[in-house]
């Protein structure tokens, strides 16, 4: 019984954390489409993903 309440949750945790993967990198990707269509560099994407994360860190 323990180990199936581990296992649980374990996948649980696993199927969350992609849930809130698919979530960020579904908002960055919406944010480029809805862009004025100029490519961005490397160092924008980069600020960018920094910026998400920041935000992301400071909600928990």
């Amino acid at each position: 019984m323990f180990m199936e309440l581990i296992v649980i949750l374990i996948i649980s945790f696993v199927v969350i954390s992609l849930w809130m993967i698919n979530v960020k990198l579904g908002r960055i990707a919406n944010h480029f489409d809805n862009g004025d269509d100029h490519s961005l560099s490397d160092e924008e994407i980069e600020k960018e993903l920094e910026e998400e994360w920041e935000k992301w860190d400071q909600q928990k």
